[in-house]
Order: structure tokens, then sequence, then C-alpha cells
């Protein structure tokens, strides 16, 4: 039974995108330095037209409900979107987001698309739970009637439209694991060891029907709204 759960913790853990955000590295010389506003005006003149936005928003979508949208064609869109990411202002992503989650699609961690290929449409239940006002997060996978439930809180940064959370707790079928330290380190849980890269989603989408973002394992990932599933 240990056997079977530690597989089932493994594949969560390791399928699951953690993200990293991409750092631009933007200067000019004008006679002084205005790293910041170069960067912007750049972003800016490669940010793709309203039109292409909104038609990557409904490809995610259409790919969320049914599945049939060809994986390169989901990533592509994401890909869309990150380039389309405006930092200024209110994104409204914080609006959407608490609710229940069903995870559609992943391409995983570079460490789990070097071993096992990218995943892309998720092939069981997976469903990340976001309560913003009470800064908690659940990530959970559904077998039947096993469940294996990774909770803790989470921090919203507006400005990097980036949710950054600490798993503290393991539940499985509802009862919660007393883990020790080393096990909470290699499974990605808040531990005494530092984190290699602080767990965080980088939101480029989130509205009343689908989420996407990139996380701090270099993947991509796709939720439906769960109540649409």
């Amino acid at each position: 039974h240990w056997l079977i759960l530690a597989l089932l913790v493994t594949l969560l853990t390791q399928s699951l995108p953690l993200f990293q955000p991409r750092w631009l590295w933007v200067a000019g010389f004008t006679g002084v330095w205005k790293p910041q506003q170069i960067q912007t005006a750049r972003q800016a003149a490669d940010r793709p037209p309203p039109q292409e936005r909104q038609a990557a928003l409904d490809t995610l979508a259409m790919s969320a409900l049914t599945k049939k949208t060809p994986p390169g064609e989901v990533f592509g869109a994401i890909q869309i979107l990150e380039k389309a990411r405006d930092a200024s202002g209110d994104s409204g992503f914080s609006n959407f987001l608490t609710g229940e989650w069903r995870l559609v699609y992943t391409t995983g961690t570079k460490k789990t698309e070097d071993e096992v290929g990218r995943i892309n449409y998720v092939p069981i239940t997976a469903v990340q739970r976001f309560d913003m006002a009470e800064r908690f997060i659940r990530n959970g996978v559904y077998l039947g009637p096993i469940s294996i439930e990774f909770e803790g809180t989470l921090h919203w940064i507006e400005e990097r439209r980036r949710l950054e959370f600490d798993f503290e707790e393991l539940k499985v079928c509802g009862i919660s694991l007393p883990l020790p330290d080393f096990v909470r380190s290699a499974i990605g849980m808040r531990s005494s060891t530092p984190y290699k890269k602080q767990p965080a989603f980088n939101f480029v989408a989130a509205d009343d029907r689908i989420a996407a973002a990139r996380g701090a394992g270099g993947g991509v990932a796709l939720w439906l709204r769960n109540e649409l599933v």
C-alpha cells in the first residue's frame, strides 16, 4: 500500500508544474540608464494585438472543454498570452481564481519531460483549489475513492501576476499524514531545507472559464473551472 502511495505522490509532485518566471534583461543608453522604461516600451511593441489574445483565450477554452485541440496549439496559445501579458494596472486574475480548477493540460516539469515526455492532456483527475481571501491552496489527485491532497498557504503578487505557495500538510483519503522533515523536503513541501525554487504559478490568464500559468519547473498548465467539467 505504501509503495502505491509513494508512486502516486511522485506522480503528483513531479507532473504538476511548479514554475519560475522568465526574467528579461533590457537596458539602453540615452545619456541616462532607464531600464524599466525601455523594458516596458519593448514589451508593448512585441505584445500581440487584442484580437490575437482573445483568439488564444478562445482556443484554450475550447481545448479545456473538449480536449480535442492539438496539444501544440494549446501550448502556442499559452505562449501568445505570455507575450500579451501586461504588468500595468490590475489584471483582475485574483477576482476569478477563488474556486476549484480541473487540471486539463500540462507540459510537466523539465525533469518529467526528460523522463517520460510531455504529459499534455492530463489523464487523471487532478483538482486545484484556490481561496484568495483565506490564502488557502489545495492540490489534489483523485482516483476513485482514493484522494491525495496537499494543502497550504498562498501569496498573490499582483504586479507579477504570480501566486506563490507553500504546501504544509499532506492528506490521504482525508487523513493528515505526519511526515519527517526530509520527506517533506523531498516531495516539495515546506521544511527546514530552503527551496531550490519557490513553488509558484505565473498566470497569463484567469477568467470565468479557464486559467493558465507557467511555473517554477519551466512547464505550463491549463485548468478548466471544475463546475464546467
